[in-house]
């Protein structure tokens, strides 16, 4: 897959005269993502054009407050699971006030029509562009594409949304968040050193993950996760059941949310290398425990709880 900042590098590198995209920030590229996503790859496999996706970093909430949503998935994932999806190329436009300020006829005739070479064109049913918030019906008349709105993916009546999920997370529904996704949530951080305690005093090594302040989290609790490391060696690399602790420790008097996963039956140093951890599921709410033979026996059940579930 092809991945450029710039709309005519991008064409000029995968080598095409005219494509078939979508355009949208594709947070988390949920179930309703997925659907505007097939149809655009099934027009361009049939039309023997490139499927292309046009989105934005950072999410253009981020130029314009302070406190911008937080994040489903990372660039990298979004990426990895566009290409998942059939995208052959991503044009990924540094959203900046400049961009912003652009009208939509002003960005549909320059980017999409004359730098891209879009020719069939998909929007989602509550799309806007440009400073003038132009949708669907005004967008048709800015370029010589065809244009196709397609109609929110509803979930117990309500259309799914990026928003929605991240609601669902915060408020410990794990698995409405996940319907929602069509996949288990998961994030990705680096290995780091914790306080020290999950080896030598409980006898459950955990990998601590320092993880970025904009990720969005599930609810405190302790969750059945799968877990993979993302470098190293390959034998090393598959997904592993594990069992994924987020929350502030209250046995030990902890003041800060932490994430820390134990790998059942995986022993090495990890220190420093990366890991993704999916959430399959919550396994009891953050408890204060009357000392460490009580924490421990509840660590082992957990681990047993997880064992009996699919991986």
């Amino acid at each position: 897959m092809f991945v450029s900042h710039d709309p005519r590098a991008l064409r000029s590198l995968a080598g095409w005269q005219f494509c078939a995209a979508t355009i949208g920030n594709f947070d988390g590229v949920h179930r309703g993502h997925q659907e505007l996503l097939r149809r655009t790859v099934e027009c361009a496999r049939s039309k023997g054009l490139p499927a292309v996706v046009v989105t934005f970093d950072p999410h253009p909430a981020a130029v314009f407050t302070e406190y911008p949503p937080k994040f489903l998935c990372s660039r990298q994932q979004c990426l990895e699971l566009l290409e998942e999806l059939g995208v052959d190329g991503v044009l990924l436009m540094p959203f900046t006030r400049e961009l912003a300020e652009q009208s939509a006829e002003s960005f549909c005739r320059r980017v999409l029509q004359d730098d891209l070479g879009v020719r069939e064109l998909f929007v989602g049913y509550d799309f806007r562009l440009g400073c003038d918030q132009a949708g669907a019906d005004r967008m048709r008349d800015f370029g010589t594409y065809d244009l196709t709105q397609v109609g929110a993916v509803m979930e117990g009546g309500t259309p799914i949304s990026s928003t929605r999920i991240r609601k669902a997370l915060a408020e410990g529904r794990l698995d409405e968040a996940n319907t929602l996704l069509g996949r288990a949530f998961s994030v990705r951080g680096e290995i780091v050193h914790g306080a020290g305690r999950g080896g030598p005093l409980l006898g459950v090594p955990t990998a601590n993950l320092d993880l970025d302040d904009a990720q969005a989290m599930p609810a405190p609790a302790a969750y059945a996760t799968s877990a993979r490391l993302l470098d190293g060696p390959e034998e090393e690399r598959g997904w592993r059941m594990a069992v994924t602790s987020f929350c502030k420790n209250p046995t030990f008097d902890g003041t800060h949310l932490t994430l820390e996963t134990h790998l059942l039956d995986f022993h090495g140093d990890i220190y420093g290398r990366q890991l993704e951890v999916r959430f399959m599921g919550e396994l009891r709410k953050e408890k204060r425990f009357n000392g460490l033979d009580a924490l421990i026996a509840q660590l082992k059940a957990d681990m047993e709880q997880r064992r009996a579930m699919p991986l």
